[in-house]
């Protein structure tokens, strides 16, 4: 089957979905499908530093196609719109004009909307299906979030997403939830299938050789409560650090010395935690920038609960793909979502965590100080939390389900 992956960035850039679309497109390859990744020259948020690389290039048995874009920043707007047309129509026109027609090709949410739409247009030209890869579902995600308050965008949006789901040889989404959230679109959901992110950096538990910055080792052995990635206003942070002041102020005096907070990562709500901390500032809460994703994993396996935190009502919209990191980490997760939620089922399925359906200081002080003499009398579980991720989101277990779907 001729197959072209589309996204905006593949490896070597730094998103997480650049380098599991290249793992994808890998492993379809080496199974004898003929594989083309259509994306653009490494330029996420300036982390590339490398060379410029070749317009199409072969490699680990694929063609890799890199459209040329403007340079941008990620706060220009106008230039980040001005790419994503260049890239659409860029799209459109190698899969419209080549002598041979891709069978399938398959196209994510990112930008909302836009490359689906994209899809359906060359399919008016070319018998292409096309495979509609659901990181994030929207206009949901973006309405729960707060971000979309304007009704008439979120109507066209909502309109414009479900004829992109009908036409779709296939819908990917990441959970039950997700399927749900179509389901309640009024969508027939029979060309619906769900297949989670999986484990893109496995980690065998060398601390030592990951180079973390002694600043950031705990060396003490404390009881780590983390947050890893960006810091931004939809994920209750302040919550959180009100949880850790409440633990400060009125915990007993063995938890005031053994319990921290960790913020790992950028973003605008930075600033704004830190002055919420107050005179707990470097004592008992901490923050770090931006680590590189093998040092992220270090700091993950030197903590003892990774928080993943949303907004009420993302959940049905989004998975969170750190939920993977922290598992495969050997960090026993904090999830502040809802009870019946799938992944709060997952968490107490595999009692691989503690989940807090209550975004309230109270409540997750309770929580954390469990948690905190959980880990007196049973440890820390490590191999056996590892092996849980794996089992769930193993890349053996998900690149069946790709297999399984482009046979189907």
């Amino acid at each position: 089957m001729k197959l072209l992956l589309v996204h905006r960035y593949i490896k070597p850039d730094t998103p997480g979905y650049a380098h599991m679309l290249y793992i994808i497109g890998k492993h379809l390859a080496d199974e004898g499908h003929d594989v083309t990744i259509f994306s653009s020259q490494p330029g996420y948020n300036d982390a590339y530093d490398g060379p410029k690389l070749p317009r199409r290039e072969n490699v680990d048995g694929m063609t890799v196609i890199r459209t040329a874009l403007l340079k941008e920043k990620k706060n220009n707007a106008i230039v980040r719109s001005i790419n994503f047309l260049i890239f659409g129509i860029s799209l459109f026109f190698h899969a419209v004009v080549r002598k041979i027609p891709y069978d399938t090709m398959t196209v994510t949410t990112f930008p909302p909307g836009i490359m689906a739409t994209v899809a359906r247009a060359i399919g008016l030209f070319r018998k292409t299906n096309y495979i509609y890869h659901c990181m994030d579902l929207y206009p949901e995600l973006a309405s729960a979030s707060g971000i979309l308050k304007r009704k008439w965008l979120a109507k066209f949006s909502l309109m414009l997403d479900k004829r992109n789901c009908r036409k779709a040889k296939a819908v990917v989404v990441l959970s039950e939830d997700m399927k749900k959230t179509l389901s309640d679109r009024a969508l027939d959901t029979s060309n619906v299938h769900i297949i989670n992110n999986f484990i893109i950096d496995s980690f065998d538990g060398d601390v030592e050789a990951c180079g973390l910055p002694e600043t950031i080792r705990n060396r003490d052995k404390k009881f780590r409560v983390l947050f890893a990635g960006n810091i931004g206003r939809f994920q209750s942070l302040d919550t959180v650090v009100a949880a850790a002041l409440e633990l400060a102020q009125n915990g007993d005096s063995e938890m005031k010395r053994n319990i921290e907070f960790w913020f790992v990562g950028s973003g605008i709500m930075v600033d704004q935690l830190r002055q919420q901390a107050g005179d707990e500032l470097n004592k008992s809460i901490f923050f770090h920038p931006y680590l590189p994703i093998d040092q992220v994993m270090g700091v993950i396996a030197e903590s003892n609960l990774g928080i993943v935190s949303l907004l009420k009502g993302v959940i049905q919209s989004a998975y969170p793909s750190k939920t993977m990191t922290y598992l495969e980490a050997g960090c026993r997760l904090l999830t502040l979502v809802e009870a019946e939620s799938e992944l709060a089922r997952l968490v107490e399925k595999e009692n691989i965590g503690a989940v807090c359906d209550e975004i309230s200081a109270e409540k997750l002080a309770q929580i954390i100080t469990k948690e905190y003499r959980l880990r007196e009398t049973q440890g820390d579980n490590r191999d056996r939390i590892r092996k849980a991720g794996r089992r769930n989101f193993g890349q053996p277990t998900i690149l069946q389900k790709w297999t399984k779907l482009l046979a189907s």
